[in-house]
């Protein structure tokens, strides 16, 4: 079905339903350059230098409806972010100490990426598309 007059958003988001708020904060504070656009004991909302955002949520709050209350479960989703330098960004999340699940890698499509979980289980790849 396609609509005759599509939404028109303003700008688009992730929000993450999770168990570990404070965690997941600091985690996309660190990875990205993150600062707090929005803060609760329920909800934050964070912005990157590039204006980039993620929401996180914690599970089971009383203000959201049932289908709101149930954390992240571990699969489905990769968050992807491009940069213009893979290999800088691979050095820096290295020296970190964050665990990297999938090592840096160029594809065979020419693609060049490394990826790690968030506090949720969720997949970040980091990808620097191929160079023309």
């Amino acid at each position: 079905m396609f609509m005759k007059n599509p939404i028109s958003p303003n700008k688009f988001f992730p929000v993450i339903i999770t168990k570990q708020l404070e965690e997941s904060k600091q985690f996309y504070v660190s990875l990205l350059n993150c600062s707090l656009t929005f803060e609760s004991d329920w909800y934050i909302q964070l912005s990157s230098p590039k204006g980039l955002e993620i929401g996180l949520l914690i599970d089971g709050h009383p203000s959201q409806p049932d289908y709101l209350q149930n954390a992240y479960e571990g699969s489905g989703v990769v968050l992807s972010f491009e940069v213009a330098d893979v290999d800088e960004e691979y050095k820096n999340v290295k020296a970190t100490g964050l665990k990297i699940i999938y090592d840096i890698k160029t594809e065979e499509w020419g693609q060049r990426h490394f990826m790690l979980r968030d506090p949720n289980g969720m997949v970040v790849d980091v990808v620097q598309q191929p160079q023309e």
